[in-house]
This record gives structure tokens, sequence and C-alpha cells, in this order.
């Protein structure tokens, strides 16, 4: 509508255009009404099929975790794969619900939509994706525990939680550090069972005048007093090669890490075998380990 000044005033005007907006605001509701109730049928079709699947979700995720209980499967594996069960057959039925509300619905055309997005969004979190996966094959396979003592690059600690996203470990001086499943599962790791046995192996040099059955009768002898210290396999004591101030002496033995820290026995062996040939007045010079 155009306002002409020769033929309304500016009153005429405003009051013809307020009526002809209320009239169209008017009409825009009532059809948006009668459309609305016309398709309450399918409103109330499609919010039954929604339940229907949603009963049905439930039902399948307590079936699963039912029928999974005695499988020996990680719990967290069994709670995550029940979740997408009845989170796949809910998203279904949203599906089934909009063909039935809006019977032009194409699903075809919202999935050939939703690949180039999927593509992107995949590409932008591809290494959550990745530490996600990992993390699952990781709690799938249980290559490691918890309570197991891993080394991984620079890092070594025991295992104290084992995540889909990552895993947590103890180092020895009690920080926690926490690494990404995707590292976890692509590098390289040597693992030491939770309370298994965990060889430890002191080095040190003698002077050229000792008598080496003396120095590993000796050697041996004070190793029986250390906690910690398992006897089979017993202590080992061996000439692992010659230096510029003498004889390079290795000593094997074997602890069991559940009962004490490596570290306190090492220090304890070290300690033993250094006073035993002291007290037998054989020169010995710093050890190390290994």
């Amino acid at each position: 509508m155009m306002f002409d000044p020769q033929s309304a005033s500016w009153a005429e005007w405003l009051s013809s255009a307020a009526a002809e907006m209320n009239a169209a605001i008017w009409d825009s509701l009532l059809g948006m009404g009668t459309y609305l109730f016309r398709r309450l049928p399918y409103l109330a079709a499609g919010l039954i099929v929604v339940i229907v699947f949603w009963l049905f979700s439930r039902a399948a995720r307590r079936l699963f975790m039912a029928g999974t209980e005695k499988t020996g499967l990680d719990n967290r594996l069994r709670i995550l794969f029940a979740r997408l069960i009845a989170g796949s057959v809910l998203a279904f039925g949203f599906l089934a619900a909009l063909t039935v509300i809006v019977p032009s619905f194409d699903v075809g055309s919202l999935l050939a939509g939703l690949g180039f997005t999927t593509f992107v969004v995949g590409f932008a979190i591809k290494d959550i994706i990745n530490n996600f996966l990992s993390g699952i094959l990781i709690l799938w396979s249980r290559p490691f525990n918890l309570g197991d003592y891993l080394f991984i690059g620079s890092h070594q600690g025991v295992v104290e939680y084992i995540g889909v996203r990552a895993t947590s470990l103890r180092k020895d001086d009690g920080e926690v550090v926490i690494i990404p499943n995707g590292d976890m599962y692509s590098q390289a790791i040597t693992i030491r069972g939770a309370g298994s046995r965990r060889r430890i192996i002191v080095t040190l040099a003698v002077g050229f005048d000792a008598e080496i059955s003396r120095v590993k009768e000796i050697a041996v002898k004070a190793l029986r007093d250390v906690q910690g210290i398992i006897e089979k396999p017993g202590p080992s004591v061996a000439v692992s090669g010659l230096g510029a101030q003498g004889f390079e002496i290795t000593v094997v033995f074997w602890i069991d890490t559940k009962k004490r820290s490596p570290l306190l026995v090492f220090d304890d062996a070290a300690a033993a075998v250094a006073k035993a040939l002291l007290a037998e007045k054989i020169k010995i010079f710093p050890e190390k380990a290994s």
C-alpha cells in the first residue's frame, strides 16, 4: 500500500496500515493454529512412536547389561556399549517419528546433507576420536591392568586409572601423569605386572687384588638379610667387566614389588653389600644401578 497525500491524510493512512497489519497477523496465527490442529493426529502418532522407541531403548540397554554380566567384559565398556545401543535406538525412533509427523521428510537427504558436515567435524576432533577408539581397544584387549607398573616414553609409574580418553600413572615421586590413550596404544610399553617379580641390578667395582670367589660369597650372604629379596631365584654375583680400577662386579637379585618398594630394597641391598665387603677389608668403588 502506497501513501497518496492528495487522497488521504496521514491519520487515515496510519489507521488503514494498522488495520491491515492486524488482519495479517491474525490471519497468520489462525493459519498456524489451523495447521497445527490438522497435524494433531500426526503429532500424537509421532509422540507415540518416540515413547515406544524410548521404552525399547531402555529394554535393549538392560538386556545388553544382563547378557554381558558374566562375559568378563570391562564394566566401563559394558556401560558405554549399552548407552550407544540405547542412543542408536532412540535416534532411529526420532527419525521414524519425523517421517510420521512430516510425510515429506526424507531421511536419505538428511543423511546426505550430514555427510560433509560429519567429515569436517570429524577432521576437527580427530585426536579426540583417536583417543576414544584407542581407549575402547585398551579396555577391550586389556594389555595392562590397574596396579601394573608401566614404562612409556619418558614416563613410568603405576596404573591408577584406565579411562576411555586417557590413562593415569602414579609416578615414583607421587605425581600423577595423564597420558592420552592414543599414545598409550601407539607407543611401545614395558609392563611390569602388579605384585610380580622385578629384577634389580647393583654394579660395583673391587680392586684387582680381591679374591673373586670370596667377593661373591660375601655379597650373596649379605643379601640374605635384606627385606624384600625373594629366595627363588636367589641372588647371583658375576664379574661383568674389567675397569681401570679393578673388577666390575654385577649383583643380581629379584624382589616382589607387592611387598616392598624397589628403591628401598635397592638402598638396603647396596648398603649391605658395601658394608660386608668393607668389613672384610675388600676395597670397593662407588656402586651404580641399572
